[in-house]
């Protein structure tokens, strides 16, 4: 190779190196460019009388939930050290400048979501597990100034997304319908713990065996993941009053899926439940199979872990709406016109989150015998009462003409949740 090629070579390899740079450097430009230039917030609810608002120099004590505005990943949370709120002095210090800006004039039980470009954060060097020239979004809750008791209101304009995060990156994530158990631990706004599961929890996905927003908040993540969720009222209790969560309150739950089984490879061994079919009507014309939001008639008996007869009736129900426990609304699924099953419902599937009712010897299971004794509307709202009447063989006449429930043994709770 010559003297002027070697030069040449040289130059281009140069003018590459000098390009790379200037791209680099502009796409730091660019980044930077592209975060807001102020904090930003935005005010999720606010309390309609304001009896307490933080000034300079007030202990603010907050709950909250740190994610990349870009990716919506959760870098920080204080839901995940126990639900204890986070303290600092207001416009003193001791938490990055957008989050000083962001909580002024503040009241309590006042929700915001700040919006914070990285000079107002960790700047270009970042720290720990967030980058350089990151732009960060702060869901924060105001539970407490100094030493005031926390105090809170009904409110009126809610929130209705349950916010959860938690592990996305496996290759099966949770998804409706599939059956997963969990571990778990509700609490309130105020970090106090009113439900402390203390077995595992099977259920399927989407089936409304649970809290609605678990439901949904499950959806998208994956095995050994633990999911943090805020979950709104209308989305958890509303306005009933369940024990030591308040009417209006936001619940909180630390979630993690110990087990996951994809929907196609469920099976009823898989969650304890065991089902036995006793009579399949034939030349029954209607092949229909039951599943979620068919509005039926059913008819039922209650027994023991030992067969012991505890209770029967009939009740018109639509499945999977949290008005019977678990087991059944499972069970049910997949069935036929005038079919009877006996089922063994595990413990379980016999109670619902975040509530101490239960069925029936909750600590032992339970079994039941259940008869499909009408399809009223189906779950896509057809009406094939008529067929069904004509095509399963006849039985025996019943007495529920008012839907009730006939109890041979009042058993205290085995009633409270049908």
């Amino acid at each position: 190779m010559s003297t002027s090629q070697i030069a040449s070579a040289k130059l281009v390899y140069v003018e590459y190196i000098f390009m790379a740079w200037f791209i680099f450097l502009m796409s730091l430009v660019v980044a930077v460019n592209s975060e807001p230039d102020d904090v930003i917030v935005q005010i999720l609810y606010k309390p309609k009388d304001c009896k307490q608002m933080g000034r300079h120099g007030d202990i603010m004590h907050v709950q909250y939930l740190g994610r990349f505005y870009e990716s919506k990943k959760m870098f920080d949370s204080s839901y995940r050290r126990n639900n204890v709120p986070f303290y600092y002095t207001l416009g003193v210090g001791g938490v990055i400048e957008g989050y000083q800006i962001g909580t002024k004039e503040m009241c309590i039980n006042e929700r915001r979501r700040l919006i914070v470009p990285s000079k107002y954060a960790y700047g270009k060097d970042g720290t720990g597990n967030i980058p350089g020239y990151s732009t960060l979004m702060f869901d924060v809750h105001l539970v407490q100034i100094g030493n005031s008791p926390p105090d809170f209101e009904v409110p009126i304009d809610l929130p209705t997304e349950t916010v959860s995060e938690g592990k996305q990156d496996c290759q099966n994530p949770v998804k409706i319908g599939d059956m997963v158990e969990i571990m778990y631990i509700g609490s309130l706004p105020d970090g106090k713990v009113f439900d402390n599961g203390t077995t595992p929890l099977q259920f399927i996905v989407g089936a409304g065996q649970i809290l609605q927003g678990i439901d949904e908040g499950l959806v998208g993540f994956c095995k050994e993941s633990m999911v943090i969720m805020e979950i709104p009222p209308s989305k958890a209790y509303g306005d009933q009053w369940d024990g030591p969560v308040p009417q209006w309150s936001y619940v909180y739950y630390n979630v993690t899926i110990t087990k996951h089984i994809v929907r196609d490879e469920i099976e009823d061994g898989d969650m304890g439940l065991e089902c036995e079919s006793l009579y399949m009507p034939e030349n029954s014309g209607l092949n229909y199979e039951l599943k979620l939001g068919d509005y039926i008639k059913l008819s039922y008996k209650v027994f023991d872990n030992k067969k012991e007869p505890l209770g029967e009736g009939v009740m018109r129900y639509p499945i999977g709406r949290k008005l019977v426990v678990p087991g059944w609304d499972i069970a049910l699924q997949g069935s036929r016109l005038g079919q009877i099953k006996m089922c063994w419902i595990p413990s379980s599937l016999a109670h619902k989150i975040g509530t101490s009712l239960h069925l029936a010897f909750p600590e032992k299971g339970f079994y039941s015998e259940l008869e499909i004794s009408d399809i009223l509307l189906t779950a896509d709202n057809k009406d094939i009462t008529d067929l069904a009447m004509e095509t399963v063989m006849p039985r025996p006449a019943d007495n529920d003409s008012a839907g009730t429930a006939k109890v041979i043994l009042n058993t205290g709770p085995i009633h409270s949740e049908l």
